[in-house]
């Protein structure tokens, strides 16, 4: 069976039959599932070439059932495959839509799901198991090198863990739902919004560049960095009202993060160097699916190049988490995105293709810089977790003759080592300490996190519920004070403008930087080990949390 980019993992033997008639009733595989996948008639035919090369051992978990007549064997499996995958709703049976706003589009089977209520839920994750007689299937993404150390134990925390949300179907469980820390990863979203920062020799390349539209093309380029990490299926934390994070590089830069807002979530950060700034609020909200959940990430990302006086506006393409409640979870970053000049009216678009059956697809970006006008004058082509190229075109798209194909982008190697996260050499260094003596309230400092770092998901869980409970212990006496929360570096403009291609101040709040910041004198820096973890204290009012402070 086939659920899009996805195979089940069965037994097959060492070597496949060519037709159902040769299957020996003792020995019966899931050829003849795989084939009813892709067309009924290829039962009689045998599976096409792209079966035959798909189904090899690294796609295939020994699996092994035995049945009697190969004919109504066929016929059970026709109608198990067809209704198991009517259940699950998987987004094969249609392309999710995932342009710009529209989050109802997308919707497909879950709409239905979500009228049958809970019960259906819980028969979909194990439909296809029961009809087909695998007692420990999984469905995963071939593609990831991980598939094949999936296990059914996850799979059964998951299918406990998720079914408790079944009347969240169709909801933004941004921050409603409190998620277990082992579906966490060892980072706060503020980390996670800071990965952008990777790639700035891309915008000092841009800021050295004297034409307009190869200027606009590099700074595309740096927009890139965050795209592979989105291939992570873990959840960073949520931020505490008040956390921070801050980055400093030897290019000059200095970067802050803070979390200006808990419900709803928002987080806002500030960068610079001699030769650019950036802006940027992170709103994200999402709807939950059943088996998938759509990842809105509404925002706004402004970045000025010093040379020009130009501002550049960024709106990315939605993700979609799939699997993550049956089988191996993996995410998907497909739609429109867009980089608007907003100083002169030229445009970067380029198309995120969403990934289709066995793979196809999955990671391709293409699409065009245009000018004022809305003529093109620069192709751009590559995949989002690896490269990105541009050459110069003609009106209609073509690549001019002996124009030069220029890398923009191209993603960093992997570590040598990887750990399970799938985490960068940067995101490592963004977890990293060393050298450095960060505010008390930065997310290096948080126990949860630290402890999840090292591996202890126990007490990091007895942080997470602590920090939280000391958050909403924060609120109470917030209003029992009367008290409004005032960010540390960053204020609300709502009256500020926004541009065309952006969300509106009711859809993504407007913050604005106010250069407290800058201003912090330098701090000395200390031994790694006395700041992960240690001493983290984002609080407004510190004789609430004197006897829980972490040390």
């Amino acid at each position: 069976m086939l659920v899009k980019n996805q195979l089940c993992h069965f037994h097959t033997p060492s070597n496949p039959p060519s037709s159902p008639t040769e299957i020996p009733s003792e020995g019966y595989s899931s050829w003849v599932a795989l084939w009813v996948a892709l067309d009924t008639r290829s039962i009689e035919q045998g599976p096409p070439t792209p079966l035959r090369t798909l189904c090899g051992p690294n796609h295939l978990r020994h699996r092994q059932v035995t049945a009697g007549d190969n004919s109504a064997r066929r016929d059970t499996l026709i109608a198990a495959t067809q209704w198991s995958l009517l259940l699950l709703g998987c987004s094969s049976l249609r392309p999710a839509s995932m342009a710009g706003n529209d989050k109802t589009a997308s919707e497909g089977i879950f709409g239905t799901l979500a009228s049958w209520g809970g019960s259906a839920l819980e028969y979909a994750s194990t439909s296809i198991n029961s009809l087909l007689g695998y007692e420990d299937l999984e469905i995963v993404n071939p593609d990831s090198t991980e598939a094949e150390q999936a296990t059914q134990d996850s799979n059964d925390q998951r299918q406990q863990e998720f079914t408790n949300y079944k009347d969240y179907i169709g909801m933004d469980i941004t921050s409603l739902v409190a998620l277990p820390v082992w579906i966490m990863m060892p980072f706060s979203m503020l980390q996670n919004i800071s990965e952008i920062m990777e790639y700035t020799d891309r915008l000092e390349k841009a800021a050295k560049t004297e034409d307009p539209y190869e200027r606009l093309a590099w700074v595309i380029g740096f927009t890139m960095g965050p795209f592979p990490g989105n291939e992570r299926t873990w959840k960073p934390f949520n931020p505490i009202l008040g956390e921070t994070f801050e980055l400093g590089m030897e290019n000059g830069l200095r970067f802050i993060a803070e979390q200006v807002s808990h419900h709803p979530p928002v987080g806002a950060a500030h960068a610079e160097n001699k030769d650019w700034e950036y802006d940027m609020v992170s709103a994200p909200t999402t709807k939950f699916l059943g088996n998938s959940i759509d990842i809105y990430p509404i925002g706004r990302t402004r970045i000025r190049l010093k040379s020009t006086g130009e501002v550049f506006s960024l709106v990315p393409p939605n993700c979609k988490a799939h699997n993550v409640i049956v089988g191996r979870t993996w995410v998907d970053s497909a739609g429109d995105f867009t980089l608007l000049n907003a100083t002169t009216g030229a445009k970067g678009s380029m198309y995120f293709t969403p990934c289709g059956w066995f793979g196809s697809g999955h990671h391709e970006i293409s699409g065009h810089v245009t000018d004022e006008e809305g003529k093109k004058r620069i192709a751009l082509t590559g995949m989002w977790n690896s490269y990105l190229d541009m050459q110069k075109c003609d009106e209609e798209g073509t690549p001019l003759p002996g124009s030069e194909l220029v890398r923009l982008w191209t993603c960093s190697e992997k570590p040598a080592d990887p750990d399970k996260y799938g985490f960068s050499n940067f995101a490592r260094m963004l977890m990293s300490g060393k050298g450095l003596n960060p505010l008390p309230s930065d997310s290096r400092r948080r126990p949860d996190r630290a402890a999840l770092q090292m591996g202890d998901h126990g007490v990091s869980g007895q942080h997470k519920y602590q920090l939280e409970e000391a958050q909403r212990a924060e609120k109470r006496e917030r209003e029992k004070r009367g008290d409004k929360w005032e960010p540390r570096f960053f204020r609300r403009t709502p009256e500020k403008e926004t541009f065309s291609n952006e969300f509106s101040d009711e859809q993504c709040p407007l913050w604005e930087f106010n250069g407290e910041y800058m201003k912090l004198e330098p701090r000395p820096a200390m031994p790694e080990g006395d700041c992960a973890g240690k001493n983290f204290f984002p609080w407004q009012y510190p004789e609430l949390h004197r006897k829980g402070q972490s040390s």
